[in-house]
């Protein structure tokens, strides 16, 4: 199957002497734009500082300011902060943006999208780094999504990019222990990907397990109704008991509602998501060859756990029809970042651009 992928070859930096290499590799071709989130969250400047020290020329930042309703005073002052730093960072190269109002919350990152393409021209740039590590996936996936097709398109009429797409992000369990959301949204479809079939058919629901999430695995499974459910836990791990931990804390959702079959479990890469992306197409494919004679096959994905991980859910989503669902907080309480970090992990996915190109030689 390998050779039916778009990625069967990849480039994945995950130590911080190859991340600042990719960054300043391809930001040779030319322009470079990096677009990153301005919020509360400590890891916004770990991706924009690697940067600032790889890119010396040519550089763009659009910093994209969340508006999160319901955000604890400390977690405005902290992205008061953050804005702050990024501006002695980058100066006058910095532009700041809000997230726009949209009367679907769903369609939010969509619009964010179109915004950014009619307001910068981000498709010009020769080379563009996405930083995820403060963005809400409900932010993101749209926002890199639009690369990823439209430097496949061929279209006449649509805007093409042709450089370098760099998605990079910084984990750090010990930041995520003290973001706590104080609500959940109704489930919903993530605008952009696949839509639900307005006709009944075998639905196959693959939940990204993460720890804490039983609110948000329960509001997808009430709005799918999946007929057959293939969990992903993380392994390897950091922990390497986090898969067997995952599965005793879902344990009544997936075994008592969904009735589990554990050889339906996939088990995928904490740290590389080309993994999971490799898993998650040969599933959708597999299951829709053997049950489309039976009718729809519809496969519904839910991410619950880290970024990494669910950069492996996107490219799949890219790549063959995976309709995503998602579940936003209604804010956050977030305590101070005077607690003790951990060193945060870095990594960046090269996804577009001069690893591809193929040229021929006579």
């Amino acid at each position: 199957m390998s050779g039916d992928l778009r990625w069967s070859d990849y480039v994945l930096a995950s130590i911080p002497a190859d991340n600042e290499d990719v960054w300043a590799v391809a930001a040779t071709r030319g322009t470079t734009l990096l677009l990153c989130a301005a919020g509360f969250d400590p890891r916004t400047l770990d991706v924009p500082s690697g940067v600032r020290k790889a890119v010396d020329r040519d550089l763009t930042v659009i910093a994209v300011r969340p508006n999160v309703a319901g955000e604890h005073d400390s977690a405005q002052v902290e992205a008061r902060v953050n804005v702050e730093k990024l501006g002695v960072l980058f100066a006058d190269a910095l532009h700041i943006v809000d997230v726009p109002q949209a009367e679907d919350p769903a369609t939010t990152g969509a619009l964010m999208t179109r915004q950014l393409q009619e307001s910068f021209n981000i498709l010009a740039f020769d080379s563009v780094i996405i930083d995820i590590s403060a963005f809400p996936s409900s932010l993101y996936f749209p926002l890199i999504r639009l690369f990823l097709q439209q430097s496949k398109t061929t279209a006449e009429q649509d805007p093409r990019f042709l450089g370098n797409l760099i998605v990079s992000v910084s984990e750090d369990p010990s930041t995520d222990d003290h973001i706590v959301p104080t609500g959940l949204a109704p489930a919903s479809i993530l605008s952009g990907f696949e839509r639900m079939p307005e006709d009944d058919g075998t639905r196959i629901w693959i939940p990204i397990l993460g720890a804490g999430a039983n609110e948000e695995l329960d509001a997808v499974q009430r709005l799918i109704h999946p007929h057959e459910v293939c969990p992903v836990v993380p392994f390897p791990a950091r922990d390497a008991r986090r898969a067997d931990d995952l599965i005793l804390e879902h344990q009544t959702l997936l075994r008592t509602e969904l009735t589990l079959d554990t050889r339906n479990i996939l088990y995928a890469s904490e740290s590389n998501p080309f993994d999971l992306y490799r898993q998650l197409v040969e599933l959708t494919r597999r299951y829709t060859r053997a049950l489309s004679p039976l009718g729809e096959v519809t496969v519904i994905a839910s991410e619950h756990a880290s970024k990494t991980l669910s950069l492996g859910l996107l490219l799949a989503a890219d790549e063959v029809p995976i309709v995503v669902v998602e579940v936003r907080p209604s804010g956050y309480m977030f305590e101070s970042s005077n607690h003790d970090r951990l060193e945060p992990s870095v990594s960046s996915l090269w996804l577009t651009g001069q690893p591809y190109e193929v040229s021929v030689v006579s």
